[in-house]
């Protein structure tokens, strides 16, 4: 099954963020993405989800301060406190959008960090949040990360993202499983997915170099889109990438899929 949702941090970055649910739908889109809506009051983002007549697919967990150069906190054993507070408003949010999937966004290290603390604090941190948002029905996602975008991320492949779900025991955790990050780290994109495919919960595209929309760059986007429709795969492929121009003439590659 093939159906697009557009991830509205990264996409429509010219309008308002409120006004951006809005916009998605009025290109025919039927579902949003967010990284981090958490700036805003979840009446506000609520209300603009309603008024778009959009669902919210995936939401990622707080992840710090993006200025100070945080890339998400959930490994990093001097901010257990702060995670935990992080899950309570990520649920809060996830309840009222009616998300049922969320990035638990593992975080960046410096050389030299001692990396089994780190894994021991991520490991426990899956499984808080997996055990907080069960009853809501949401799916906690691990999401490998490339290090040339974003060096000393904590999870880099596949195999370490398996392991981790393997070993925390807790069934509502999966693989998200995103085509840019794999081709920066491994290629093999189509063999990839195929063979991880049991193990994922949400799949997310942009092309590479660059970050931005299918046909910049390198990768065959055709064959990926009619890989994941012939596949068994039923959740969304989420658009995660960053325009080159207004996200209005980024769409191209949208048409043939618009319902």
């Amino acid at each position: 099954m093939l159906r697009f949702s557009a991830n509205i941090s990264t996409m429509y970055q010219e309008i308002p963020f409120l006004q951006r649910f809005g916009a998605a739908a009025g290109h025919g889109f039927k579902a949003v993405e967010i990284q981090y809506a958490y700036a805003f009051p979840v009446e506000d983002v609520v209300a603009a989800q309603m008024k778009a007549g959009v669902e919210t697919v995936l939401i990622n967990s707080p992840a710090g301060d993006g200025a100070k150069g945080d890339r998400g906190i959930a490994s990093l054993p001097d901010r257990v406190e702060e995670m935990k507070a992080g899950l309570e408003t990520a649920k809060r949010y996830a309840a009222a959008l009616g998300a049922k999937r969320m990035h638990l966004v593992a975080g960046r290290h410096a050389p030299g960090a001692d990396l089994k603390a780190a894994r021991d604090t991520f490991l426990e941190n899956i499984r808080r949040a997996a055990r907080l948002m069960a009853d809501i029905g949401l799916t906690v996602c691990l999401e490998p990360i490339n290090t040339w975008d974003i060096p000393g991320f904590f999870l880099s492949r596949p195999a370490e993202a398996l392991a981790l779900i393997d070993e925390c025991g807790e069934k509502n955790v999966a693989l998200q499983f995103d085509f840019y990050h794999m081709q920066r780290m491994q290629g093999e994109l189509i063999p990839s997915f195929e063979r991880l495919l049991p193990r994922i919960a949400h799949v997310q595209f942009a092309d590479t170099p660059g970050r931005h929309e299918p046909g910049t760059g390198e990768i065959n986007h055709a064959s990926i889109f009619a890989c994941i429709e012939r596949s068994a795969y039923t959740g969304w492929t989420g658009a995660e990438y960053t325009p080159s121009k207004p996200t209005a003439e980024t769409l191209d590659w949208f048409a043939p899929y618009r319902r």
